[in-house]
């Protein structure tokens, strides 16, 4: 698909990567010959080949079912599911679910991140409205409504801001260390986050 041949594609391994493979270990790989990789050549011919690792090794959408543990197969999706977190089911087994809270709250960390993000942006889009407006010398009968309005963006960034804090506060709790915020939110992390 990348119109790569199988040479290419061992030359980039050597070249850019820093990690020899042949082209006869990629052909037996690709022919089913050379049934397991390294976790090294995994990433590596995912980035080459710009996907995401997980289709390497789950290729969800191009077969129905896959072999995820020796013996046991399951559809494709149930088994990235499964390897990602978002799934506490283990594929095959009927005992206790896999620990995926790790995984759910930096999901939902990322969540809250975007939701702060998406607040920014109204505000820099209505301050950007008004500030149009006050050039023009229009105050007008609106200006009562719009104070509402910034009031009502100000209360929904703090709330944002609160539940980006209440997220870190759980990963903490669990044990963990919650990802690094992004330059522009290093302000709430100084906020009480710590």
């Amino acid at each position: 698909m990348r119109g790569l041949s199988v040479q290419k594609l061992a030359d980039i391994c050597t070249e850019e990567y820093g990690l020899p493979i042949k082209r006869t270990v990629l052909a037996n790989f690709e022919a089913g010959r050379r049934p397991a990789l390294s976790v090294a050549e995994l990433l590596i011919l995912a980035r080459i080949l710009r996907v995401p690792p997980i289709l390497l090794l789950f290729p969800v959408g191009q077969e129905a079912a896959t072999e995820v543990l020796p013996g046991t197969s399951v559809d494709t999706w149930s088994a990235s599911k499964w390897f990602t977190g978002e799934s506490e089911e283990i594929p095959g087994h009927n005992e206790e679910p896999q620990d995926t809270e790790a995984i759910h709250l930096y999901r939902e960390h990322d969540q809250v991140v975007e939701e702060w993000r998406e607040v920014q942006r109204k505000i820099k889009a209505f301050l950007g409205a008004v500030g149009e407006e006050l050039e023009r010398a229009e105050p007008g009968p609106e200006a009562l409504n719009k104070e509402r309005l910034w009031d009502a963006a100000a209360t929904e960034l703090r709330n944002s801001e609160e539940a980006i804090r209440g997220v870190r506060r759980s990963i903490r709790a669990h044990g963990l260390t919650p990802p690094a915020l992004p330059a522009e939110m290093a302000r709430i992390e100084q906020k009480g986050d710590g």
